[in-house]
């Protein structure tokens, strides 16, 4: 699991890689994940993403909120 400056933890989330910035619903569940989960649900990733310096899900770069692009490299990413 990863873990971020605030405590919360995800399974999507990776500190280190990831904006600091980005949140879902997820990450405020206190449930430990299901090991066998990823055979019941197809890889489709149906989370919604927001970003708390917008409390959007677009970033203040106007570009959308989700772990494959608020990464290193975009302009308001926080490590």
């Amino acid at each position: 699991m990863a873990y971020s400056e605030n405590g919360l933890h995800s399974l999507k989330i990776t500190l280190g890689v990831h904006c600091l910035q980005i949140r879902h619903k997820d990450m405020y569940i206190t449930s430990v994940p299901n090991p066998g989960e990823e055979q019941f649900y197809d890889a489709y990733d149906a989370g919604a993403y927001w970003c708390i310096e917008t409390q959007t899900n677009f970033g203040p770069d106007g570009q959308p909120v989700r772990p494959d692009v608020c990464q290193s490299g975009r302009g308001c990413c926080r490590h």
